[in-house]
């Protein structure tokens, strides 16, 4: 009896790690199949301001004391974003998207690119090391980044996008 337990916990442990390690291919599709539900849909209202910029902040999300205008520096827990915002590009500029193709010392894992509504945005995740990854989310001339982990990709692109969806200028 005791051997049929020590199975069914092992087979079970077994099934969590396997889950729980989903590989960056698995959390780069789903990350960007939800970026991009975030850049198709309706943009959150936003819950925090800085100077004449209005934006929607998930939940553990901060702002940064030492942010302005045009960049912005977010925190959640241990991981830092920075927000860029250029009021000269409209949303429909691929000036960020240019920029980073025509980089060559650039790995990009993913890319994709979304248009609607004279908006065109985009999101990728590039190589920066082993075990850690840098997001991309940009909306015309607003773009923010993060270094995160590989269990984090998917998570941080959905709200990234939500973020950058978000933003009023006025």
């Amino acid at each position: 009896m005791t051997r049929i337990w020590m199975r069914v916990i092992l087979a079970s442990l077994a099934v969590i790690l396997i889950a729980g390690c989903a590989s960056i291919d698995e959390q780069a599709v789903d990350g960007l199949e939800q970026a991009e539900k975030a850049f198709q849909g309706d943009a959150e209202d936003p819950n925090e301001e800085i100077n004449s910029i209005k934006l929607f902040l998930p939940s553990g999300y901060s702002i940064e004391d030492d942010s302005d205008e045009t960049n912005i520096l977010l925190n959640k827990g241990k991981n830092s974003f920075i927000l860029f915002i250029n009021p000269n590009e409209s949303s429909s500029s691929k000036l960020y998207y240019d920029l980073m193709m025509a980089n060559k010392n650039v790995k990009i894992i993913k890319e994709a690119t979304f248009e609607k509504d004279d908006r065109f945005g985009f999101v990728a995740i590039l190589e920066n090391s082993e075990e850690r990854y840098e997001l991309i989310t940009s909306i015309g001339g607003i773009k923010l980044t993060t270094i995160t982990k590989e269990k984090d990709v998917a998570n941080n692109l959905e709200q990234m996008m939500m973020i950058v969806r978000s933003i009023q200028t006025k």
